[in-house]
């Protein structure tokens, strides 16, 4: 099994896209904290475990951890577009491995290809207790980059 390893991620870098998937509303519900991105197409995001995320006090739904993965792979793929693109999910493929228990989850993202037309990624969410990591899911995400709409002037 791999162990964790914390990506080197680039400060301020794509500080729109953090902003971005941080004010979403489901971002905020949840309690999402994005740490960062790096090229060619690295992301770390986490989730603090609570209680109202689970379905037993203490294991995290796998819905949710599939949900973390998406957030990782498709703003890996986002974070190497030109400033003024995004990239929206159109499908994603989610393993969970192990109970996601402890004080939080963090999820990287690894950007595979980026084109056009579409962006492959895969992430792995990974649960943190007070001394050790645990490899909790593994995904594969893809998604559409487009170009945010500018106002008319």
């Amino acid at each position: 099994m791999p162990d964790f390893t914390a990506p080197t991620l680039t400060p301020g870098f794509r500080d729109d896209l953090v902003q971005g998937i941080q004010n979403m509303p489901a971002s905020k519900l949840l309690g999402l904290k994005v740490r960062g991105f790096a090229l060619p197409g690295i992301s770390q995001i986490e989730l603090p475990i609570t209680s109202p995320l689970t379905f037993d006090g203490q294991i995290v739904q796998g819905g949710i951890v599939g949900m973390l993965a998406d957030y990782a792979g498709v703003s890996a793929a986002a974070c190497t577009l030109p400033a003024g693109w995004m990239a929206s999910t159109t499908g994603y493929e989610v393993h969970n491995i192990a109970p996601a228990t402890g004080v939080r989850l963090i999820a990287l993202g690894h950007a595979v290809h980026v084109g056009k037309s579409h962006a492959v990624s895969r992430a792995e969410v990974w649960a943190q207790t007070e001394s050790a990591y645990t490899l909790v899911c593994v995904a594969t995400t893809t998604c559409k980059p487009f170009e945010l709409k500018r106002p008319s002037t």
